[in-house]
């Protein structure tokens, strides 16, 4: 599964049709590219913040990564936790 869960607006979504319609609300189509799983997401301040899951490919363009697997390619990101086996 690509997401298993997004927090947004005090609410848990796990439809992932409710994700990727959101994330493409507030213009995150670079996340919806990417390949991951089983990404535990939030979104807040118009920031995403990845709580948990891998992050296997693509370009991390911005927010905050505080926990999983990360092997993408970083632009701009607040690293806080998590293994980190990507590229900056």
């Amino acid at each position: 599964m690509k997401f298993k869960e997004l927090l947004y607006e005090g609410k848990k979504i796990t439809d992932r049709k409710k994700i990727i319609d959101v994330l493409e609300k507030y213009r995150f189509d670079w996340l919806i590219d990417s390949e991951t799983e089983d990404a535990q997401i939030e979104i807040r301040n118009n920031t995403i913040i990845w709580h948990g899951g891998n992050y296997f490919s693509g370009f991390w363009h911005y927010g905050v990564f505080k926990g999983g697997n990360f092997y993408g390619t970083f632009k701009n990101v607040i690293f806080e936790g998590g293994n980190f086996k990507g590229k900056w």
